[in-house]
């Protein structure tokens, strides 16, 4: 169970704005991630473009395993899934702002 407890997690969104998140990781960095990457490398998802829309994008919260997700953003095959954001992603991607 160590391993679990050593875990790469997000523990806070500091802020959430067009098109970018700073959050704060478990190990105590702060990084900030744009967006519109994914969102373009995504693209052929659907439902992937929900989070060009401000109010939508807002909406992201943290999971129980310290990713940044969004609701029942991708349809696929007539299910809905959730969008997320690993915490490993965003230490290797984002930019270390603390």
């Amino acid at each position: 169970m160590e391993a679990i407890s050593n875990m790469l997690k997000v523990v806070k969104i500091s802020e959430i704005a067009p098109y970018y998140i700073v959050c704060d990781l478990n190990n105590g960095i702060k990084k900030r991630l744009e967006i519109l990457p994914l969102i373009e490398a995504h693209k052929r998802f659907e439902g992937i473009e929900s989070l060009k829309d401000k109010e939508f994008f807002a909406s992201g919260s943290i999971g129980e395993l310290g990713e940044i997700y969004w609701k029942n953003l991708i349809t696929l095959n007539n299910k809905h899934w959730d969008y997320d954001i690993s915490p490993e992603f965003i230490f290797q991607n984002g930019e270390t702002i603390a």
